[in-house]
């Protein structure tokens, strides 16, 4: 049974806000707002759209098909460093330093790599070079005095990753859930290490992002929209199991495995240290041109 959420404040009129987004199990509490009627009783109005991909997200929210997007720190520092106009306006899912979160560098059952080091001269899998698994799992290695140029690299989708290590094709492979706890009841796969450890602090590993114009022309809209996420927020993040109909309905994973996975927690801090780690990192890898300030990518009601 689904508890509503407390309504923000009562609002006179609605404001229409166009919503976009790829599935992700860190939208639990945006889809609570939204099925309990919350958002409206904020005086929001949000029209949601879904797509495949948070480039698609980025793309639309750039090009004004809507107004707010979740995506990818990653996809925010690259607009960024490009000149894209984009900023954060709310957080996504947080990884908590030292916690064993939704996604993991997965070794097969067997493998014989039991540290980090081990990696070294090996094969790893991620989805993207570059992208917040590979960066982690870099800094990780190096952080334990070893090397991670040795490290080979190929990009593999994330479903494909325990046939990959099955097949002996990648010594590891970057997973996330529902992957991780049906690969692991199934004896394929065991975790090896927690590569967002390799970044130092806690960091998003989601954002809700629009464009600067968009913030400045509707900032009540837009600290609502934030206002009405927390609030959610503080109740799916300790109700698994009174939202697991929320998650199932809405990103199509069995119940019985999503009942048992690592759900991704939404952050209730909103500062731009949840993201300066993935800049620094992003930069010491020559992932972007230059160090740069998160709190240039920060939006705030003046």
């Amino acid at each position: 049974m689904v508890t509503p959420a407390r309504v923000v404040r009562s609002q006179p009129s609605q404001t229409k806000v166009r919503f976009i987004y790829a599935p992700s199990d860190d939208l639990v509490p945006f889809w609570y707002a939204q099925s309990t009627g919350t958002f409206g009783r904020a005086g929001l109005n949000i029209e949601v759209s879904s797509v495949a991909t948070g480039a698609i997200v980025g793309q639309a929210v750039i090009s004004g098909a809507a107004d707010i997007g979740r995506t990818s720190p990653q996809a925010l520092i690259a607009g960024h460093i490009h000149g894209i106009p984009v900023v954060a306006v709310a957080p996504g899912a947080i990884h908590r330093h030292g916690v064993q979160g939704n996604a993991a560098i997965m070794v097969a059952a067997n493998s014989p790599i039991k540290q980090v080091l081990e990696l070294q001269g090996k094969t790893a899998s991620c989805t993207a070079i570059g992208d917040i698994g590979y960066l982690g799992l870099r800094s990780l290695i190096d952080a334990a005095d070893g090397d991670s140029t040795t490290v080979k690299w190929i990009e593999i989708p994330i479903s494909a990753v325990a046939p990959a290590l099955e097949q002996g094709r990648v010594d590891a492979g970057l997973q996330t859930e529902p992957f991780m706890t049906r690969d692991i009841a199934a004896g394929k796969v065991r975790i090896l290490v927690d590569m967002l450890d390799g970044y130092p602090g806690s960091i998003l590993q989601g954002v809700f992002i629009a464009t600067k114009s968009y913030a400045q022309a509707n900032p009540d809209a837009i600290t609502r929209f934030g206002t009405v996420l927390r609030q959610a927020a503080a109740y799916t993040n300790t109700h698994p199991n009174e939202t697991l109909d929320i998650l199932v309905k809405n990103t199509g994973i069995e119940a019985d495995v999503a009942s048992k996975m690592r759900r991704a927690q939404l952050s209730l801090q909103w500062e731009p240290a949840l993201i300066q780690p993935l800049i620094d990192v992003a930069a010491k890898y020559k992932q972007i041109p230059q160090d740069f300030s998160a709190a240039e990518l920060w939006w705030a009601a003046k």
